[in-house]
């Protein structure tokens, strides 16, 4: 879904460092996710970035928050969110680990810490729309279907690229309160995405 950023996608926030010597620099692309890098090979190539401490805090940062992220996508949430603890500490401003972890913890179930994150990214960083995503998403969770709504229908408003996630979500949220018009949006969302329904009903959403 187009809630979590992959690895790849935090490539274009910052470049890591990259020491002299080919291994520090293989090191670094593939926790970039460059190079074809596997899941494995990132997770491998930021430990070896956290692990040389030769970096700027908010550059071993962000190889904590792509660990974390290959960490998510191997299928272990909880573990992923100890890596985006790490990043927050190290970057009190790193909007896009707040709503990485918003994301984690809502998948895990820890709805209200969730919702705490995407606020403080929203707040370092307005009008994201994967964060509107992410917090709608823990409201609809958490059973709040008006703000859940509400954070769909703003992040709408901004276009976002995985608008059938949207779509879905809004009209589960007003299905939920009794409306019916939420049925033409999941026709909608399901004419953009075939298995969407199948996506949120993974992360524990029906």
């Amino acid at each position: 879904m187009g809630r979590h950023v992959s690895s790849a996608a935090f490539a274009a926030l910052t470049l890591l460092a990259t020491p002299a010597g080919a291994q520090t620099d293989r090191d670094a692309r593939w926790c970039r996710g460059e190079d074809g890098a596997t899941l494995e090979q990132t997770m491998a190539g930021c430990t070896a970035v956290i692990e040389r401490k030769s970096d700027t805090p908010q550059q071993i940062a962000l190889a904590y928050s792509l660990r974390g992220g290959a960490i998510y996508y191997k299928g272990d949430p909880a573990r992923a969110i100890m890596d985006y603890d790490e990043a927050i500490k190290l970057d009190p401003a790193f909007a896009r680990a707040f709503n990485n972890r918003c994301w984690a913890r809502a998948v895990v179930g820890r709805l209200q810490e969730a919702i705490a994150d995407c606020d403080e990214s929203l707040r370092l960083k307005p009008g994201i729309s994967n964060t509107l995503e992410n917090r709608g998403f823990a409201y609809l969770k958490l059973g709040q279907y008006d703000r859940a709504i509400a954070d769909y229908d703003a992040g709408l408003r901004l276009d976002p690229p995985n608008k059938a996630d949207f779509l879905y979500g809004r009209g589960l949220a007003k299905i939920k309160k009794g409306d019916a018009t939420g049925n033409a949006d999941v026709a909608a969302a399901k004419a953009l995405h075939e298995k969407i329904a199948e996506e949120f009903a993974s992360y524990g959403v029906r």
